[in-house]
């Protein structure tokens, strides 16, 4: 009989217990990987305050080419748009990634501290 304390849909300890384990296994370290690995951010800033305007300016030209009239022999106005939506998202997540590379960056000078 199982415990009242495993999952109720298992029929006995075992699968649980081997479910339990194949989960953990994923996060086990076996020694190739670096222990304390991060990422440079000093770069990954540079990035992102090069490319932010760059597609966000790019967004913003593809948008105004969308309206444009429609000739044989470029391409429909649907792309234009969808460019300009790709490029505004890239923007974004720019953005986004300069906000989480301020807040590593903090955390990093609070561990420097000596006291």
């Amino acid at each position: 009989m199982a415990s009242d304390h495993r999952h109720p849909h298992y029929r006995s300890g075992r699968s649980a217990d081997r479910q339990t384990r194949a989960a953990a296994a994923r996060w086990r370290h076996d020694g190739s990987e670096p222990r304390w690995a991060r990422s440079d951010l000093r770069l990954r800033r540079l990035l992102s305050l090069i490319f932010a305007p760059v597609f966000a300016l790019s967004g913003a030209l593809m948008l105004s080419l969308g309206p444009g009239e429609k000739t044989a022999a470029g391409p429909p106005r649907g792309i234009y748009t969808t460019l300009a939506v790709c490029c505004f998202l890239l923007s974004l997540v720019a953005l986004v990634d300069l906000y989480v590379i301020r807040h590593r960056m903090r955390e990093q000078a609070r561990w420097r501290r000596t006291s």
